[in-house]
């Protein structure tokens, strides 16, 4: 979390040194351009949502364990989880939207530039798995690697993107939140230690064995190909991605469910990457688009009893269809 204080310390700092477009003195003698209002409008817009954001996610994970404790089903429980950081997504939009469109509403310079300024919303279900899973016990000499586990969703990823596109290339900042869960499957492992050398274990991995849930915070560039009725591009992304991962087994060497109980809740801070190629149908002040992302997200973290404590590695491998508007924020 420290790192989020420091950027929006800076970026209030950046706000206060940069040209005030709302100054009423200046606003009378001059008008800008857009480049220089949308500097304006990140400045003012995304501070609020990345000090609220991890917040709000960190209390919906909490009550939707609380849930799981009681004994509701996952579903209810990733509906607690999601409820809350677009509760307060949509608190931070209402406390800062007279300001924001005070800005937007500056007259600004003629611009013969194709530049488009845009605010998506967007929904993204996939098909993903879970890939490349490592356990190292971190008291004994054990380890076990598992080479996929299915998984599904309760709920799509659902996301915000604001940026801009020219007629050659486009930059956007990306948050979502995604919850996936592992299905239920028999799967092979590969156990090892000195005492046994390498051998294969079949075990059924029950539903929900892992409930994951991501906030993740990044950005993506991308290049417009030519277009004809509608307008593909292709790109890349990267970011930050605060997880979380819970259940009601204590981890791969401990298959007693604890049932109405969270055996395993742990978070943290890992990093994911993606490529995509997409096509927008393009009006005069909005868009309609659909992307395909190949993406991978990077989870660690420490589960087990005290006895059979291991650090777990595994990769969450999924192939996201994104769907969403784009809206012209000056419009």
């Amino acid at each position: 979390m420290k790192f989020l204080k420091i950027f929006l310390l800076l970026s209030l700092c950046s706000a206060q040194l940069a040209e005030d477009i709302n100054d009423p003195f200046l606003s009378e003698k001059a008008s800008f351009t857009k480049k220089s209002i949308y500097k304006q409008y990140l400045s003012q817009a995304l501070p609020g949502y990345l000090f609220f954001a991890p917040y709000s996610f960190m209390y919906g994970v909490a009550l939707g364990g609380s849930a799981i404790s009681r004994g509701d089903s996952p579903l209810k429980a990733n509906t607690l989880w999601l409820s809350t950081p677009l509760l307060a997504g949509f608190l931070v939009h209402a406390a800062s939207k007279d300001i924001i469109n005070n800005t937007l509403a500056k007259p600004t310079t003629q611009d013969h530039s194709s530049t488009f300024y845009y605010n998506i919303y967007f929904v993204g279900p996939d098909i993903s798995s879970i890939q490349n899973i490592n356990f190292q016990a971190l008291n004994s000499s054990w380890n076990a690697k598992i080479d996929e586990v299915p998984s599904g969703f309760d709920y799509p990823s659902l996301g915000f993107r604001t940026g801009f596109v020219t007629e050659k290339y486009g930059v956007d900042y990306e948050m979502s939140l995604i919850a996936h869960h592992t299905t239920e499957k028999n799967v092979i492992y590969e156990y090892n230690s000195p005492e046994t050398g390498i051998i294969p274990l079949e075990q059924k991995i029950p539903s929900h064995f892992y409930m994951l849930h991501s906030m993740f915070i990044g950005a993506n560039t991308y290049y417009v190909l030519p277009s004809f009725f509608i307008t593909p591009y292709l790109g890349v992304g990267a970011g930050v991605l605060l997880n979380s991962v819970q259940s009601e087994y204590p981890g791969p060497a401990d298959l007693a469910r604890q049932d109405g109980s969270l055996a395993l809740d742990e978070m943290g801070w890992s990093y994911g990457a993606h490529a995509f190629f997409g096509f927008r149908h393009m009006k005069e002040n909005l868009f309609y688009y659909l992307e395909i992302r190949p993406t991978i997200h990077k989870f660690t973290l420490e589960s087990g009893s005290q006895q059979n404590k291991s650090e777990d590695k595994f990769d969450l491998e999924l192939t996201q269809f994104q769907i969403g508007i784009g809206r012209n924020i000056f419009k």
